[in-house]
């Protein structure tokens, strides 16, 4: 039986409409891979919890959390299946402590698919990329 992960992510927006990318650190599973900061859910956690937690955890900084940015993403690893939900984020504070990324990139939009994303990420950066993102509003 093949192990169920639950993820949930941040497409964080900046004024500008700008999404926050992350690249992975290169030792670890999905290394230099682009994804959207955050990580698994804990038991007992709902996902704005845990995502709230994650970004703390990650980049030391603070978030709100909006609405769901796209349909949750499934993807088999050889690890697990990923199931992904990613929501929009504004950042309440701007410290970027980066322990799990070598790299965060502000993309625009048209950008978002020139980037190397991990395969659960993919579906909702190309969903993220055709959004209208003034509807995303906190």
């Amino acid at each position: 039986m093949t192990k169920k992960i639950y993820v949930v992510g941040a497409a964080i927006l900046n004024e500008q409409h700008q999404i926050l990318a992350s690249k992975r650190s290169d030792d670890r599973i999905l290394g230099a891979l682009w994804e959207f900061p955050g990580g698994k859910i804990e038991p007992g956690e709902d996902p704005q919890t845990a995502l709230k937690r994650e970004l703390r955890e990650e980049f030391n900084d603070q978030i709100e959390v909006g609405r769901q940015a796209a349909p949750t993403a499934i993807k088999q690893y050889d690890f697990g299946e990923i199931h992904l939900t990613v929501y929009y984020a504004k950042l309440d504070t701007h410290h970027f402590d980066l322990i799990a990324h070598s790299q965060v990139k502000w993309c625009d939009q048209e950008e978002l698919m020139q980037l190397h994303w991990a395969d659960a990420d993919l579906p909702i950066a190309k969903a993220i990329a055709q959004a209208d993102l003034g509807k995303a509003a906190f």
